[in-house]
């Protein structure tokens, strides 16, 4: 062999070389780029994960905070209607008191059985024997005067309803406590009455 093709050949090694040598920083470049893409795609995966989550931990304490807003908003409505209920019905309950006592002032007899039958009413309730009446200190004539009608109807009452009597009448003692008297009628506070 002489110096020319040894110059030949050792040039076509150092080119296979350099092409072999090529190829490898190639072929690595390329593992080192697919190693980098598939290492940003899970560092992208995991940061859009995270982001995520955090997103829907937000979303659903926006949706806690705006379910506690509206829900404050339903209350603050309903006390206001409560509040304006409340008011008519005071209202209402001021002016039924005020004519209600209008009316019994004028027509003593219909406040006289109104009062019978609410002091037999009670008698129903309690059907106690021993019972002092508490009525306002202007109407003690008045409910003097129908106390022994009202005792007698309870009675009358008790013995054709109650089995347990067999007929006979209830003992009951019934009188007016003088010491205790009701409030009277303020037409300007009724509700105290």
């Amino acid at each position: 062999m002489d110096s020319q093709d040894s110059g030949d050949v050792l040039t076509s090694m150092i080119q296979f070389i350099n092409n072999h040598g090529e190829e490898q920083a190639e072929q690595l470049k390329r593992e080192a780029e697919q190693e980098f893409t598939i290492e940003c795609e899970k560092i992208i995966g995991n940061e859009k994960d995270r982001l995520d989550k955090i997103f829907e931990s937000r979303l659903e304490q926006e949706g806690v905070e705006m379910k506690i807003k509206q829900s404050k908003a339903r209350n603050t409505q309903r006390i206001k209607k409560m509040v304006e209920r409340n008011k008519w019905a005071e209202e209402v309950f001021k002016d039924a008191q005020t004519r209600l006592q209008e009316r019994m002032a004028e027509n003593t007899d219909e406040y006289k059985e109104l009062l019978k039958n609410l002091i037999v009413q009670s008698l129903i309730k309690l059907m106690e024997t021993n019972v002092k009446v508490m009525c306002r200190q202007s109407d003690e004539e008045l409910v003097t005067e129908v106390l022994d009608e009202a005792a007698q109807t309870y009675k009358d009452l008790m013995k054709d309803n109650v089995k347990m009597l067999n007929g006979a009448e209830p003992p009951l003692n019934i009188q007016i406590d003088p010491k205790k008297y009701l409030p009277e009628y303020n037409p300007d506070n009724p509700s105290a009455s």
